[in-house]
């Protein structure tokens, strides 16, 4: 789905760039030394491919969601809350939010240090060190998402060129592999233990937390559906090679020690033809250039969940200005929210260990962001919703488990105890968001226990509105006793694939003299044993009439009464009368059913029908009022073993003058469908 207003930013300038110049980051300048020097090459790596391992299945799980479903704004928690609901994805939203906001203050933070490395005479002036550039980048962020945009391409130009000369100047140093041998292992002569890894992890993983930052301009993008993917998974590609490109480099070249003790002086000294000021201008470039992505990027995460009313005292943040509906409403609250944490860090307020401590928290909330996303890629993928059929392929709810279990473990590597409040912190706006008191109930018997999950499930989904990405077959066939029956049983198995609810329903004469409740026992085991001989798993129903005489007048009757709670069919499955005499009654039950809102599909000739694949699937398209329905009925067909391979062709018959617009509609109806043909 295009963008049909406002911003349309491309893969580039919409999602690679916010996310590699976040990327890109204050690590890369001050912390990547310390962590070979006080870690070996060999700790580097390890850290390197966990912390990048964590950003990949994020990465894959959001660009499997993403191609899914129509991308508006909000990012992350678009995503998350279509997924799981708002109860996570509000939970998850303001806990993203929160971080996003207070990573703003940090990246400026981090900026005031490297001047300070550089200007210690500045120090006394540390408050208006940080706000200038705070003020400076605010400013334009509330002109507009365009000019922060245009301002990022001369950050990534200054970027570049800071980039070239380190790696310059460690190439000039002539990298040796006595000098790789010897960095190979810690520089300070400690092992490496369970300890120090943790602190390396948490003090290199901020360095692979960027790559959301495309995410969040997802309401401003032209094909977010097609951009986050790209963009994303090619962001984190890049950032990956480039640091493993440093740690290698850089431990051939030069001394761990001196890396540990004075990364950025090592930096300085070597960069390429004596441009060490180059240097200092990629940091600062590297740290303002994270600060405004996030500042662009988290107003539009509020607003989005602002735009949902699901927290009223929030819906005032939903406000945009002008025709792009920037958020200055939710912009005013973040940059509120860096102003304090920036004074609060320079003297006036607090200290330095709460400040490290915020700054931790600020990284758990990421990592249950990342978890989630994860957690909610897996349930639609192992849920194999029929609705849930991602453009991106390259996704496996195993690595969707593995992500959210990686995420957890890093999280109590960093810190435990923080962990524990930020979970809290979700759980509570989750409750907030659900509205609902936990309800405990009490089983001492597995029948008791499905019982009770299967009541709640079926409460919990009637109080839920239908929606069209939720639809599954709910096919109910009827069925006689004669041999052809079985074929029009066995094909409603192949289009219901194990997606939905299949019922045989059987209205049966009573014999004379004969008992109604017997007989309905009778021919309820019969299909019991139908479905299991035939490995076809369908739920039997059967209902008892006096006569023939009566079928018309029960069945309608039957149909209406045949459902429990929400799990009332949608599709009639039967066969085509073989009787002239009864057409006109099966002609009156297919208006019935159209009445009742269900959709007919009929069999003709189940007799010589066959349930192996003969040729392609043809669907002849007359419109959009049942195209829908027949495209995913098909799909469904080919998701079987026999037919996985058998190619669904949408015919359409047309005058010759129509053509070009006839194959531009099914080609569109196709796209939207995410169904091959």
């Amino acid at each position: 789905m295009k963008k049909t207003g406002g911003y349309r930013f491309n893969t580039f300038s919409g999602v690679f760039l916010p996310s590699i110049l976040t990327i890109l980051g204050v690590v890369m300048y001050l912390r990547l030394g310390t962590v070979i020097g006080d870690l070996g090459l060999i700790g580097a790596i390890g850290i390197l491919i966990f912390a990048e391992s964590i950003a990949v299945s994020t990465g894959l799980a959001i660009s499997s969601i993403s191609t899914n479903t129509p991308v508006l704004s909000g990012g992350p928690y678009f995503l998350i809350s279509r997924s799981l609901g708002p109860g996570f994805g509000s939970s998850i939203g303001l806990a993203y939010y929160l971080a996003q906001s207070l990573s703003v203050p940090f990246y400026i933070l981090g900026f005031t240090e490297a001047m300070f490395t550089v200007f210690p005479d500045l120090m006394e002036y540390r408050l208006w060190v940080s706000m200038i550039p705070l003020m400076i980048l605010a400013l334009i962020a509330v002109i507009g998402a365009n000019w922060a945009i245009r301002t990022q391409f001369a950050i990534m130009l200054v970027l570049l060129l800071s980039i070239v000369v380190m790696l310059g100047g460690a190439l000039f140093s002539v990298p040796t592999p006595q000098q790789f041998a010897a960095n190979w292992m810690p520089s300070n002569g400690k092992s490496i233990n369970l300890l120090t890894l943790a602190s390396g992890f948490a003090v290199f993983f901020p360095a692979v937390t960027g790559f959301l930052a495309g995410v969040n301009m997802s309401g401003d993008l032209e094909d977010a559906r097609k951009s986050i993917p790209r963009g994303t998974i090619t962001a984190i590609m890049v950032g990956f090679v480039l640091y493993a490109v440093e740690i290698l480099l850089f431990g051939a070249a030069w001394s761990g020690k001196a890396m540990s003790e004075n990364f950025y002086g090592v930096l300085v000294r070597h960069a390429l033809f004596g441009t060490g000021f180059l240097v200092l201008a990629g940091m600062a470039a590297a740290t303002l250039s994270s600060a405004l992505g996030t500042l662009i990027g988290a107003p539009r995460v509020l607003q989005a969940f602002a735009a949902d009313r699901i927290f009223p005292p929030f819906n005032f943040f939903a406000r945009g200005r002008g025709p792009n509906r920037e958020p200055v409403a939710a912009m005013m609250l973040t940059l509120i929210l860096s102003v304090g944490t920036v004074i609060w860090a320079s003297g006036l307020g607090g200290s330095s260990d709460a400040l490290n401590a915020v700054a931790e928290l600020v990284t758990l909330f990421m990592l249950c962001t990342y978890a989630i996303i994860n957690i909610a890629a897996s349930v639609e993928s192992f849920a194999a919703n029929p609705s849930f059929r991602p453009k991106f392929r390259f996704f496996h709810w195993i690595v969707g488990f593995y992500g959210a279990a990686a995420c957890l473990v890093a999280a109590l590597i960093i810190n435990a105890g923080l962990l524990l409040i930020a979970l809290a912190v979700i759980e509570i706006l989750f409750l907030l968001a659900r509205r609902r008191s936990l309800e405990r109930t009490f089983g001492d018997a597995r029948r008791g226990y499905y019982f009770e999950h299967i009541r709640r499930a079926l409460m919990r989904l009637s109080a839920l509105p239908p929606d069209p990405k939720n639809w599954r077959p709910q096919i109910t066939v009827l069925a006689g006793t004669e041999p052809k029956h079985l074929m029009l049983i066995r094909f409603a198995a192949l289009l219901n694939n194990n997606r939905g609810i299949l019922t045989v329903a059987r209205l049966q004469t009573l014999p004379p003299g004969g008992n109604p409740a017997a007989l309905r026992r009778r021919e309820l085991a019969k299909l019991n044993r139908l479905s299991a001989a035939t490995a076809i798993h369908f739920f039997p129903s059967v209902a008892v009439i006096e006569d023939d005489s009566e079928y018309d007048r029960a069945l309608p009757i039957f149909l209406q009464a045949h459902s429990l709670g929400p799990l009332a069919p949608n599709i009639v499955f039967c066969g085509w009368p073989t009787r002239q005499e009864r057409a006109e009654a099966f002609c009156a039950h297919l208006q019935e059913i159209r009445r009742q809102r269900m959709n007919s599909l009929v069999m003709v000739n189940p007799e010589r029908a066959e349930t192996t694949p003969d040729g392609p699937v043809d669907i002849w398209w007359r419109g959009r009022r049942n195209g829908e329905l027949m495209l995913i009925l098909a799909h469904l067909l080919t998701c079987n073993r026999l037919w996985r391979k058998t190619p669904i062709r949408l015919l359409r018959i047309t005058s010759q003058e129509d053509a070009a617009k006839a194959q531009r509609e099914l080609h569109a109806l196709t796209e939207d469908s995410r169904i091959e043909t």
